[in-house]
């Protein structure tokens, strides 16, 4: 993958607080959901699938932690409201799509560096 792949997007979000904060994820907030869950598709798998509301947590925190490093699970916990969570799991999915490379994208490059050769 070519640094130009990567799509440095934000998404705005406003939480309980009324503070607009922006959703993005970074290569650290990918390493934080795998580290924690194995991979980004199990972490966002526990909240679409069992609803997991640790889970919901903890990718919204990966996704706002760039732009605050202070910011601790606890305290995003305390900014979402119940009857948001819904509206919440749809941001995310577009946050995590808007910061990946397309598929086109990811073709070009991106196998020349795992077989060991160069990008360029």
């Amino acid at each position: 993958m070519n640094v130009q792949d990567i799509k440095s997007k934000t998404v705005p979000l406003v939480l309980q607080d009324g503070k607009e904060r922006h959703l993005r994820f970074t290569l650290n907030a990918m390493a934080e959901l795998e580290e924690k869950y194995g991979s980004i598709e199990k972490a966002f798998e526990r909240v679409e699938k069992n609803n997991s509301v640790v889970a919901l947590r903890f990718i919204l925190w990966a996704g706002l932690i760039w732009e605050d490093p202070d910011l601790t699970e606890r305290e995003v916990g305390d900014l979402i409201d119940i009857a948001y969570m819904q509206e919440l799991i749809g941001t995310l999915g577009s946050a995590l799509d808007s910061d990946m490379p397309t598929p086109e994208q990811s073709n070009t490059g991106a196998g020349k560096l795992i077989e060991g050769g160069s990008p360029n």
